[in-house]
């Protein structure tokens, strides 16, 4: 299990929750599927059951069609000084910063500040992104932020004012509904519904660096309603379908690429994986770059008419590069 990537992350909570169940009694490879999919994301059992269960983790011992943990009595471990130089290395990053008030960021501070850092954010370059992204240091975009942050989990209405992509000042009560990043873009967007619609399937996606106020209202959605089935359906009633071949990590590398979707991944035979991935109009394009920047690690099977963008993206592709190598010659 890798230091870096495992210790007290997601997958790491997930198996120390399985030892912790079959330190009791056996458990069976449907139970641990169930761990990780209660726990974790659509993908992680592909990623820990072969590792538990084949035995490259030597934490199970098997009794016949369940497991037994080997370990037993598992207690809190220390932060490592890796781990710290990975936390202060994740603070300088303005985009974390977000995520926390300054208070809870002065506790942080005394685990990190013998650390070294392991990268600062100038380290890196990105060539497939587009610039212009938010400005995550202006204090009225943090404060917007904060906002919405508190106000999703509580199901809490917010007075919302920003500017549309047609220059338009639009000012209404909305219920946020979820918060994405889109690396692309480099920028945050929230998804919305208007008071007035609150069981439509239409939902307003509103970049964050157009509002330019946010106030928590006194009004709180008290049904019992699932937001994510609101969300599901504004998505095409196709998902985007992929071959992924695991040719040079690639299954790890789309898993991460595409976690801000809603996707399915199972396993078709040793080295290929299918993923399903839903989205709305409102990403398409943006999906569709994503996917082409894979290359031949992953093959559009479906939908058709996202099957006719590839090939009209890659044929423009292929007559820019003809006639650039024509100017050449």
């Amino acid at each position: 299990m890798e230091l870096f990537s495992e210790i007290y992350s997601c997958y790491y909570q997930i198996v120390e929750q399985i030892l912790k169940e079959a330190e009791k009694n056996p458990v069976t490879k449907k139970h641990i599927n169930q761990i990780c999919s209660d726990m974790g994301f659509a993908e992680s059992s592909l990623y820990i059951l072969p590792k538990l269960l084949n035995g490259e983790w030597k934490l199970l011992s098997s009794e016949g069609d369940s497991w037994r943990s080997r370990t037993s009595g598992l207690s809190a471990m220390p932060f490592t000084l890796l781990q710290r130089s990975w936390l202060k290395s994740l603070i300088q990053d303005e985009r974390f910063r977000l995520f926390f008030t300054e208070e809870e960021l002065q506790v942080l501070e005394p685990y990190v500040k013998d650390a070294e850092l392991l990268w600062n954010p100038g380290d890196f370059r990105c060539y497939d992104r587009y610039e212009g992204g938010d400005d995550y240091t202006d204090p009225a975009y943090r404060q917007h932020f904060r906002t919405l942050l508190t106000a999703i989990p509580r199901r809490q209405y917010v007075h919302i004012t920003y500017q549309s992509m047609k220059g338009n000042r639009i000012t209404h009560h909305y219920l946020p509904l979820k918060l994405e990043y889109s690396a692309k873009n480099d920028r945050f967007r929230l998804l919305a519904v208007p008071e007035n619609e609150r069981h439509s399937i239409y939902i307003r996606i509103i970049n964050l660096c157009g509002i330019t106020e946010t106030r928590l209202l006194p009004q709180y959605d008290r049904e019992d309603f699932d937001f994510e089935k609101v969300i599901r359906k504004s998505y095409y009633h196709e998902p985007v379908r992929l071959l992924i071949k695991n040719r040079r990590n690639a299954l790890e590398r789309t898993m991460l690429h595409f976690a801000n979707y809603e996707k399915r991944t199972r396993k078709i035979d040793e080295s290929t994986w299918e993923c399903l991935i839903y989205y709305n109009s409102s990403m398409e394009t943006e999906l569709l770059i994503e996917v082409l920047s894979f290359g031949p690690a992953v093959q559009v099977t479906g939908p058709e008419h996202f099957l006719a963008q590839v090939r009209e993206r890659l044929k423009r592709q292929m007559k820019l590069l003809s006639s650039t190598g024509s100017s050449r010659s």
